[in-house]
Order: structure tokens, then C-alpha cells, then sequence
């Protein structure tokens, strides 16, 4: 397993490689994570799983000297019947993804899809959020935004860093966590971010408050910045009980 993680860090530094060569916006600035999507069939599957998760293997990457690890639940899981655990993990360098491995007690799931990830430029550290009230009723919310074209998606990510949208995030208070490029996934060229509010009447009222912000028009109505996503993917999370992140 560990020379199998080892040729996937070999070939992840060969893609950056190829990323800066064809000068796009992937260049390393700070944090790197993975996102680990852990989708099973039934309920008994995902509490098997969290169990293990939160009894195992969180114990074990602390001890590996990971931090700030946050384990989220979709708030879908309670209608669909693909009941998905997430799991994000910051790095402080690709060399950790090496340590990163789950136990050959792990319990059984239908499917894992893993994303590694690197910092924006305007955003290169991670945040933990401040959120106020209950935390089972704070909401993550984690946004993928694909684009149509490489040229593309260096516009979009223009407008998050040059445009400022990164800022405009700040100013109106969405207690972001981290925005970032994807380096290695199933989707791509394609970048993601995670947000965060007190509640759901919280999370409505900040995204109102973005449509109608004056700067967000005036950005968005930029020609440079049209058409520069062309799929947009929407999770809404509640943070588990053990989730270091909440």
C-alpha cells in the first residue's frame, strides 16, 4: 500500500510539473489536502464506518501528527440512498500522503473517490471557522466548480484571486476554510471551497447578501469571466460529533 501511495506522490509531482509548464494557475503557494469521499448503500455501512473512523483512524493520523481534520456528514444522507462520509485532511506537504493509510481492519464501503488539492494564492492557509450556536446545526458547505477549458479555468481562477472574490467571501462573512485548486481527480480542470454558517436561515441569508453585493456584479459582469464554469457540484454538511473541524 505504501509503494502504491508512494508511486501516486511520484506522479502527482510530475502533474504539478506539467500544470507549471503549461503556465497554469497550479502552482504551490501553501496548505495541500485531501478530500476523501467514502460513499456506502446503508445506514449500518456509514455508522460502521464512522465508527471506525472516530474509534481508529482519526486517533491514528493524529498521532502521525495530522491536525485539524474534519469529518463531515452530507445532510442528502438522510433521503439518498448513496450515504456518503467525508473526510478532509490538511498537508503540509505532499510527502504525508504517505503516512496516510487506513488499517486492514477498516470496515467495508461501496465506493472511495480521494481529491488532492492545493491553496489559492489569495488563500493559502486554511482557516477553522467561528461559528456561533448549536453545532449540530452549523452547515459546511462544499462547492466544485469545473470549467470547460484549462483557459477557462484560469479565468475562474482569476476571479477568485486578482478579481478578489476570495475577499469578497471575507467581507460579507462566509467563514470560509480553505479554497484550492484540484491537482488529481475525476473532475478537472476543476477547483473547490468550503464555507461555513452558524445555521441553514444563515447560509440562506449570506448567499442573498452575495447575489445582491454590488461588487459581485460588477465582477461577474466582466467579460473576462464569462463562461468559466461550466458544472457546479453543491454539498451541504453537517460536521460529525469528532469532527476537529466544526
Amino acid at each position: 500500500m505504501k509503494k502504491v501511495r508512494l508511486l501516486l506522490l511520484i506522479k502527482l509531482f510530475l502533474f504539478a510539473g506539467m500544470f507549471a509548464q503549461a503556465q497554469t494557475p497550479a502552482k504551490a503557494y501553501g496548505d495541500y489536502y485531501q478530500l476523501s469521499f467514502y460513499h456506502t448503500q446503508r445506514k449500518s455501512q456509514l455508522d460502521s464506518l464512522s465508527d471506525y473512523i472516530q474509534q481508529k483512524y482519526l486517533p491514528k493520523l493524529h498521532q502521525a501528527g495530522f491536525k485539524d481534520i474534519g469529518v463531515f456528514f452530507p445532510i442528502a444522507n438522510d433521503t439518498s440512498s448513496d450515504k456518503q462520509l467525508v473526510l478532509w485532511t490538511p498537508l503540509q506537504s505532499l510527502d504525508q500522503l504517505v503516512k496516510i493509510n487506513p488499517g486492514r481492519d477498516a470496515p467495508s464501503y461501496a465506493r472511495l473517490e480521494t481529491i488532492i488539492l492545493t491553496a489559492f494564492e489569495k488563500a493559502p492557509k486554511y482557516k477553522l471557522p467561528r461559528l456561533n450556536g448549536s453545532r449540530e446545526e452549523h452547515i459546511f458547505e462544499l462547492r466544485s466548480y469545473e470549467s470547460p477549458t484549462e483557459e477557462r479555468y484560469i479565468s475562474k481562477v482569476k476571479m477568485f484571486n486578482a478579481g478578489d472574490e476570495v475577499g469578497l467571501f471575507a467581507r460579507l462573512g462566509f467563514n470560509a476554510v480553505f479554497y484550492a485548486h484540484v491537482l488529481a481527480g475525476s473532475r478537472m480542470p476543476n477547483l473547490m471551497y468550503m464555507t461555513s454558517f452558524d445555521n441553514q436561515a444563515a447560509h440562506d441569508e449570506h448567499w442573498k447578501a452575495f447575489g445582491n453585493d454590488s461588487q459581485w456584479k460588477k465582477l461577474s459582469a466582466l467579460q473576462e469571466y464569462q463562461k468559466n464554469v461550466n458544472k457546479a457540484d453543491i454539498i451541504l454538511m453537517h460536521a460529525s460529533s469528532y469532527s476537529d473541524v466544526y
